[in-house]
């Protein structure tokens, strides 16, 4: 299909666009969430996706993580076309980062496949982060230019419920 090789062009230029607008944080509260690259590959009504970040914690993210807070990354992809801008596919992934104080070790849960890894030090398991790898089923596109947006964030809605509130209102969560 080669209108969609085309996309994965305007996929990264948008996907600069979003990584600076929403995707990071601001420098003074110390967490940064960073998108830098993604690939895409169409092929038998599939598009395979890799998508490359860096994720690095806030102080207060990294207390909290350290006090049992479990705290979960979202990175959301959505596939639509170019022209119109009507959404064809949406894949949210959610990632879920928990301190093992008995073992002092941190643990990456993948919410949607279930499947846990375990890493000696925080700043191994955002590395584990880094590279991830999703598919979306889109069955057949028909020929055109089509866009792919991507963004990843702390879920701060997952918090515990005590903590939602003011999490939504300091600058410090990231």
């Amino acid at each position: 299909m080669r209108a969609f090789a085309r996309s994965e062009i305007i996929a990264a230029g948008l996907l600069a666009a979003l990584a600076a607008i929403g995707g990071c944080q601001s420098a003074a509260s110390g967490g940064q969430f960073e998108i830098s690259a993604v690939e895409a590959r169409w092929a038998s009504g599939r598009l395979d996706i890799r998508c490359e970040q860096s994720l690095r914690l806030s102080e207060t993210a990294r207390t909290a993580l350290g006090n049992g807070v479990p705290l979960t990354v979202e990175l959301d992809l959505v596939l639509r076309r170019a022209a119109s801008q009507t959404q064809l596919a949406r894949k949210r992934s959610d990632y879920e980062i928990r301190y093992l104080p008995m073992s002092e070790h941190y643990q990456v849960s993948g919410l949607a496949d279930g499947q846990v890894r375990t890493y000696p030090r925080l700043r191994h398991a955002l590395a584990g982060l880094g590279r991830v790898e999703l598919s979306i089923d889109t069955g057949a596109l028909p020929a055109g230019d089509y866009e792919l947006l991507a963004r990843t964030r702390l879920d701060r809605g997952r918090m515990p419920p005590p903590m939602r509130l003011p999490v939504l209102f300091d600058s410090q969560w990231a």
